[in-house]
């Protein structure tokens, strides 16, 4: 079985730094030369926080008064944000947002970037894992738009980091559990709560990381099974979720929450993509069998490259990201028997992440922007960078020392 090397040097710092600060002025150069852009939400968010400023940030104060489809106290951290900006800047705080989002990017590409360099050891993967960076094209256009989803995909960058540095860290050394990094992967996680409902399945991974040392020798011998139970699993959930759409009597507490009553009725009308001036719709869904085929669109739609509205700058880019970003990681779960066995536990995390997130938002609204598949990313990125390794070293792979370190 490989087995990571020490003797193998990784890539230096230096690299590191240098692919950093090319993707630092990129999204620094786009922000300034974009300006400022707004989106429907952002309206909103002005509003709760100028509500709690007028609570004087007492948030107790603020969820009795405010309410919103979903639970608003998942807001509370990116509305506080808000709120200091309106506070701090005045009339200039949407500047402050685009400046919070820049060092938002600067966070998330370093964290993306420094795992990609311990898990892999390669120049190479940390290279191409730049040039994904550098050509997402959800990220270059909501850079400069005033929301909360920049922020949070740095949340999620660093969380998923985090989890794949404990998914790595080995113990045949005689070294402890990593509990400071998987300390600061909880709190990033428990933050991401507060920015956005969608970080559930952040906190899915974080938990499988987790397991994932201290049963390390389970996944090892078992990781085909557990991906294929994960598989499983999500299907059941579709099915259980699109059941108590068509019959809300089956739901087990109580009378449905309002976010799944809503998406009923969505379901009911054949909404399968939310957009500003007139939804996508498809056939209605009034059957067992037809919600579920609903929901399968949605992941479809999820996961898509490429829409007929694009434009050829924006299918570029897209094609230019996820062809790589979908091929590798498919190339690393096929040739799994090529990586180490700290690499393999990476995979088996990040596939149960990739496949939570994406039937997560299957089974929610989702916008016609793609703006919620932004957490994918990071994901993605880790992914490709480890499939390009499993392509090009069929023997073991080396890991510089110390990278258990906690």
């Amino acid at each position: 079985m490989p087995v990571f090397r020490a003797e193998r040097a990784a890539p230096s710092l230096r690299l590191t730094l240098q692919l950093w600060a090319g993707v630092l002025l990129l999204y620094g150069l786009l922000i300034v030369r974009g300006g400022i852009h707004t989106g429907p939400d952002t309206q909103s968010y002005s509003h709760w926080a100028d509500q709690l400023i007028a609570h004087r940030f007492n948030p107790v104060s603020f969820l009795r008064q405010e309410s919103f489809t979903a639970p608003l106290v998942f807001y509370t951290g990116w509305i506080t944000v808000v709120a200091v900006m309106k506070t701090a800047l005045g009339s200039g705080w949407m500047n402050g947002v685009l400046i919070l989002n820049w060092l938002s990017i600067g966070a998330g590409s370093h964290r993306i970037l420094s795992v990609v360099r311990d898990a892999t050891a390669s120049a190479s993967s940390q290279i191409l894992a730049a040039l994904l960076l550098c050509c997402s094209a959800e990220l270059l256009i909501f850079a400069p738009f005033v929301l909360s989803d920049v922020a949070f995909w740095a949340l999620a960058s660093a969380g998923i980091a985090a989890g794949c540095t404990v998914a790595i860290a080995e113990s045949d050394s005689g070294r402890r559990f990593p509990a400071r990094t998987a300390a600061i992967g909880l709190t990033v996680v428990l933050i991401a709560f507060t920015f956005r409902p969608v970080a559930a399945p952040l906190l899915v991974f974080w938990a499988a990381a987790v397991a994932c040392w201290f049963g390390r020798r389970l996944v090892d011998r078992f990781a085909t099974a557990l991906m294929t139970t994960i598989a499983v699993l999500a299907l059941a959930a579709i099915a259980w979720h699109a059941y108590v759409l068509i019959h809300p009597e089956a739901w087990p507490i109580g009378k449905l929450p309002d976010i799944l009553a809503l998406l009923a009725s969505e379901y009911r009308h054949g909404v399968l993509v939310y957009a500003p001036e007139s939804n996508f719709m498809v056939e209605p869904a009034t059957t067992w069998l037809a919600a579920m085929r609903l929901t399968a669109q949605k992941l479809i739609f999820f996961l898509t490259p490429w829409l007929p509205y694009y434009s050829p700058v924006h299918t570029v880019l897209n094609l230019a990201f996820f062809i790589p970003a979908y091929g590798l990681p498919i190339a690393a779960l096929v040739n799994r028997s090529r990586l180490a066995q700290p690499q393999q536990r990476v995979v088996v995390v990040l596939f149960i992440y990739a496949v939570c997130l994406t039937v997560f938002h299957a089974t929610m609204m989702i916008d016609y922007d793609h703006r919620y598949r932004l957490p994918l990313l990071p994901a993605l990125i880790t992914l490709a960078a480890i499939g390009l390794e499993a392509l090009r070293r069929p023997q073991s792979l080396g890991l510089r020392p110390g990278i258990d370190r906690t």
